[in-house]
């Protein structure tokens, strides 16, 4: 190999060692870090450390939240390690229901679970309808807006849920409780215009909600009878997934 090969083989290698260290510190964070922060954990100059976050952040491997300007893991590096990490049993264990689902009602089925201040859609099965939801697999939406971020966030800790409620606004605690209380959400034209959607929580052996089990589609074919058979089933899915993982009911 020629030296100018080798040189720049190496300086390769040393951007990309760099870039894996500043994915490293967001290994055990868990709250987010500054472009400062960052720079400071991984002894790069801001400079340096600028040029390495806004690629991933193009790339998709770190996004950030324009009011914090913090940035987290985004959607490609999640996607990374859900194929290792405890979501493939969600995802292995949900994969038939969002099928029947999808099959009884003919519009799309999707899972979905927490991350920072989005939610992630782990997985889906389309709607066959021309006018359909679709969603690709490891999009990151805000969890604030739709029936399965609502669920998410109505099932986690109160200190969290004040701050996206003060954060976001438009939210408030009496609407959590009543989805905890029903067990369910419905929101309509929130995500998106004329869009339907209901969710349901899955719950770990713990009791934790960990994912949310959704169905959505367009506003005009979800009419009142319909709805009710797809909560109804969609409950009965959501427990049993729920029970593989470990969940019982308390007495």
């Amino acid at each position: 190999m020629e030296p100018e090969q080798l040189d720049r083989q190496n300086s390769l290698l040393k951007s990309l060692e760099k870039s894996l260290d500043v994915l490293d510190i967001f290994v055990e964070c868990n709250t987010g870090m500054t472009l400062k922060e960052i720079a400071a954990h991984t002894h790069l100059n801001t400079s340096t450390a600028f040029r390495i976050v806004n690629t991933l952040e193009r790339r998709q491997y770190l996004t950030r939240n324009e009011t914090s300007k913090q940035y987290r893991l985004g959607p490609k590096a999640l996607a990374l390690g859900y194929s290792s990490h405890w979501t493939e049993n969600v995802v292995t264990l949900a994969k038939p229901y969002l099928r029947r689902l999808q099959q009884l009602f003919n519009e799309t089925a999707s899972i979905y679970i927490a991350e920072g201040d989005n939610r992630i859609c782990l997985d889906h099965v389309e709607s066959t309808h021309s006018l359909r939801r679709v969603i690709p697999i490891g999009e990151s939406l805000p969890i604030y807006k739709g029936a399965a971020g609502k669920v998410l966030l109505a099932w986690c800790n109160k200190e969290e849920r004040n701050r996206v409620i003060l954060q976001y606004g438009n939210l408030s605690e009496a609407e959590f409780s009543q989805i905890r209380h029903t067990g369910y959400a419905v929101t309509q034209d929130e995500s998106e215009h004329g869009l339907f959607a209901l969710a349901v929580p899955v719950f770990n052996f713990e009791s934790q909600v960990i994912a949310s089990l959704t169905v959505a589609g367009p506003s005009m074919r979800f009419y009142d009878s319909i709805r009710q058979k797809m909560l109804f089933t969609m409950g009965q899915y959501a427990y049993e997934i729920s029970y593989s993982l470990g969940y019982r009911k308390k007495s």
